[in-house]
């Protein structure tokens, strides 16, 4: 083989190689999404600026899908059922955040259980849910 040739292998080889690793990284990052509990969540930077009224916040803090751990408030969930909207209130020891989210309702989320919410927080506050994650029960307890 001439120079050429090897060159054109190595680079192809190399372009390839990059790629591969480029989306193995992207892959990797998107199933390792951590999640705040709702007090470390309303000790965040960005929260703390929306509710302050400032509009110091950045819109890739908007954009940004992130996970948040707590439980529904009682006497908190609000549901619209021409547009299957339910607002509820997520509290932790110390803070209380506002969720809004329009879907199906898993079957086991009530007040006073353990959820996780995803989604993005608004400019308002609001905490806008795409998905709700709830344990099942049944699952988790020990078989007598």
């Amino acid at each position: 083989m001439n120079k050429r040739k090897i060159t054109k292998v190595i680079i192809g080889v190399v372009v390839i190689a990059a790629a591969t690793g480029y989306f193995l990284q992207q892959a990797i990052e998107s199933s390792w999404v951590y999640y705040y509990s709702v007090d470390e969540f309303a000790e965040t930077e960005t929260y703390k600026i929306l509710q302050s009224g400032d509009a110091k916040a950045s819109k890739a803090d908007f954009n940004r899908i992130i996970r948040v751990a707590g439980t529904v408030k009682e006497n908190s969930i609000v549901r619209g059922a021409e547009q299957m909207q339910l607002d509820f209130e997520l509290a932790g020891k110390k803070a209380v955040v506002p969720v809004r989210y329009y879907g199906t309702v898993p079957k086991n989320f009530t007040e006073g259980k353990e959820v996780v919410v995803q989604g993005r927080i608004s400019d308002k506050g609001l905490f806008k849910a795409d998905k709700i994650l709830t344990r099942c029960e049944s699952k988790y307890k020990v078989k007598s």
